[in-house]
């Protein structure tokens, strides 16, 4: 399955083109549905038992990891993180963009393309997912990867993980090369490659 983080990737592009889209909305929400099997590890709910459906018979994803949900509650839950994030003081850590937010249509919109994005990223490669809850399919709330009637659920996330680090390492050497930097600049000083990331990215808000 694809890491939290690696699913900003498939979101930054959009910021690129389309520049009236809210940086720190697309981050978040982009991430936030992962919310969900986090809480379900710390109460219990679910176990970890390899390449397959949780263990556990509660699931551990479920409303924010469909369509309805992304475009709601996700929504929500990504306007609460980014103002507490706002507070955060990350621009110490070359974090941009995620001051004096306002709550726009525009932030509300990529606030959901966000996580709009991730539900259809895990419907890729993911064995079991909630995507049209609460309608059920075939009897139940949970369908397969599309990926997944091609290979095994691992290869399938390979696949998904390494598309998203190559994305994200051509997002970041196009900030430093048109700052006038080379990508060792994430080595040598990755605070200051950061900051020119975000600060590109976060532009015209």
């Amino acid at each position: 399955m694809t890491l939290t983080p690696l699913h900003i990737a498939f979101v930054w592009p959009l910021k690129l083109r389309f520049r009236k889209l809210h940086f720190a909305a697309l981050t978040v929400g982009a991430v936030i549905p992962d919310i969900e099997p986090l809480i379900a590890w710390i109460f219990g709910w679910s176990v970890f038992c390899g390449w397959d459906f949780p263990c556990s018979p509660v699931p551990d994803r479920l409303v924010l990891h469909s369509i309805i949900g992304a475009i709601t509650i996700d929504a929500i839950l990504t306007i609460i993180f980014v103002k507490m994030i706002g507070k955060l003081g990350l621009q110490r850590m070359g974090i941009y963009g995620f001051t004096d937010v306002k709550t726009s249509a525009a932030f509300l919109i990529s606030a959901a393309i966000g996580s709009l994005s991730h539900v259809f990223v895990d419907w890729l490669h993911h064995p079991a997912n909630p995507i049209f809850w609460p309608f059920l399919v075939d009897g139940s709330y949970y369908v397969d990867g599309l990926l997944l009637s091609l290979m095994a659920v691992l290869p399938a996330s390979t696949i998904v993980a390494t598309i998203a680090g190559a994305i994200m390492m051509a997002l970041i050497a196009r900030a430093l090369y048109k700052s006038g930097y080379s990508f060792s600049l994430l080595l040598s000083n990755p605070t200051k490659a950061l900051s020119l990331v975000t600060e590109s990215l976060g532009k015209a808000n």
